[in-house]
């Protein structure tokens, strides 16, 4: 089904991590643990609640994305 404001998409495949959001459409790749490509770690996604923090394979954290939602 197409894609609508506020989905969030994950996907693999390319091994380059990437963070998007476009039209309130969130876009994100983990990375690869194996074979990471495009210069980038070997890396992983957590969700925690809201959360979403890709991390090395030593655990330190790359980057963190907020998905909080507040009411208008």
């Amino acid at each position: 089904p197409p894609l609508k404001r506020g989905d969030i998409l994950i996907h693999g495949h390319t091994h380059v991590p990437c963070f998007e959001q476009t039209n309130g459409i969130t876009i994100l790749n983990p990375g690869s643990v194996s074979i990471p490509k495009g210069g980038s770690e070997h890396s992983y996604l957590v969700l925690n609640g809201a959360v979403f923090t890709r991390r090395s394979l030593d655990g330190d954290i790359l980057s963190v994305h907020s998905f909080i939602k507040t009411k208008k």
